[in-house]
């Protein structure tokens, strides 16, 4: 064997040997395990989801390799955590089926690091804290992170985690920052309240656009929050879509290509998913100008395509469904007028909360060419007629159902959802104003000539 077929042959075996030894296994052991819940590792950088059966003796095993060592979310059930995990080191994870919440353990080279971020003592910026004055939640959260360090520090843990802890737990310390403007005003009602440069100068502060850490669950969560905070900075009127404002900010002011592409596919996917085409030429250009990502272009342009059938002017998703006495009613019976569409259920919150204003638009327009037409989501029916009849509900009330093409047809997965039609059945506004809000009226009186 000639020089160069020996050093080829020998760097073949080193890589190979190399490549086994970037591999570790994952071991589950679970007291108490729920039949047929297996656990899954969600990996942070590229998105990777593994899933690994737990035996009826609670134990499981997964050989995981090609990666670089990275926070993993770890979910069993319901309850969720974040673990470490390196491809040179295996690891072993026990905890109570039913509680892994409450307590889990590890063993293994990386069971410090693993202790360390689930022991419970960091504290992070909770909800409840944003109704603090401003003043009071930014010392809040210094404090938080200051105690958070002093922890990583007493936990004495190797060099090349604790640098990159450092900075997880800046983002993790300060997630609800971003929101405290929006917060405060409705948990203390004070509409007033205006957040200062102090407050903006800190966010600022905070803020570091370094693609590198869209690899950090809790820098991808943070920024996009505190982008759409600081572009609300100096800002007197809102736009009627708050997401140009946000995506102009960010065309603006943000340079790093991969960061502009996560947040614009984000912020503008996010919008469409939600609220349809109508109005979005804006955000579509911003879009095409910033996300080169195949699979991201691919899957925005397949959410635009089922919009597309639902842009006005086109003929609406027809229904066919039992009224309160059993009597079927089509969309096809209320050609001639107007529909206001209103899918709603009863369990709903922010559907009740409606009621109210939409009674008050039934009364408003009772003898004008307009049908109120309530279509419930229910999948208990006896309740939605309890309801209906208990509370004498006004307008034309009829049961869905949960499973319903109509609500597909409409990518409705969230309610109450609201959809105007014109006379002859087609789509005005496939994600129309809530009742609460006075430019339904206002819509309703120009439709109407009033």
């Amino acid at each position: 064997m000639n020089k160069f077929k020996s050093m080829m042959v020998l760097s073949l075996m080193l890589s190979t040997s190399f490549a086994e030894a970037l591999a570790s296994n994952v071991t589950f052991k679970v007291t108490n395990p729920e039949d047929g819940i297996k656990a899954v590792l969600s990996f942070t950088e590229n998105g990777d989801k593994k899933e690994v059966a737990i035996d009826a003796t609670g134990n499981g095993t997964i050989e995981v390799k090609d990666f670089t060592p990275q926070y993993v979310l770890l979910q069993y059930g319901r309850a969720r955590r974040t673990v470490y995990l390196d491809p040179t080191q295996n690891l072993t994870i026990s905890f109570d089926g039913g509680e892994m919440w409450k307590a889990i353990n590890f063993e293994g080279e990386t069971a410090a690091v693993n202790s360390y971020l689930n022991t419970g003592k960091l504290k992070n910026l909770t909800f409840q804290d944003t109704k603090l004055k401003e003043d009071a939640f930014m010392n809040r959260a210094d404090s938080l992170f200051a105690a958070n360090n002093e922890i990583l520090k007493a936990a004495n843990l190797p060099a090349a985690f604790t640098d990159k802890e450092k900075t997880r737990l800046k983002y993790f310390t300060y997630g609800f920052f971003p929101m405290h403007p929006m917060y405060y005003v409705y948990q203390t009602q004070d509409s007033t309240h205006v957040a200062s440069d102090a407050f903006y100068n800190k966010l600022q502060s905070l803020i570091t656009i370094d693609s590198n850490l869209l690899t950090l669950p809790e820098y991808k969560e943070f920024l996009p929050n505190a982008i759409a905070s600081m572009s609300n900075q100096g800002v007197t009127e809102k736009p009627e879509n708050t997401t140009e404002q946000f995506v102009n900010y960010i065309d603006k002011n943000i340079k790093d290509a991969k960061v502009t592409e996560y947040l614009v596919n984000l912020f503008v996917y996010g919008n469409i998913s939600s609220r349809g085409l109508d109005g979005t030429d804006a955000l579509i250009v911003m879009f095409n100008k910033h996300v080169k990502d195949v699979a991201m272009v691919d899957k925005f342009n397949a959410l635009c395509g089922k919009w597309e059938k639902l842009k006005a002017g086109t003929p609406s998703p027809a229904f066919s469904c039992p009224d309160i006495n059993g009597k079927t009613v089509s969309l096809a019976d209320l050609k001639g007028k107007f529909v206001y569409i209103d899918v709603w259920a009863t369990w709903c919150g922010p559907c009740r909360g409606e009621l109210p204003h939409l009674k008050t638009l039934e009364e408003k327009y009772a003898d004008k060419d307009i049908y109120f037409v309530s279509l419930s989501c229910d999948k208990n029916k006896k309740a939605w007629e309890d309801m209906v009849r208990k509370d004498e509900m006004k307008g034309i009330q009829l049961h869905l159902g949960v499973e319903s093409p109509f609500m597909d047809a409409y990518l409705i997965n969230g309610i109450p959802r609201f959809i105007l039609l014109d006379r002859n059945g087609n789509i005005i506004s496939a994600n129309m104003t809530r009742p609460s809000d006075p430019k339904t009226a206002e819509k309703f009186n120009d439709l109407l000539k009033l």
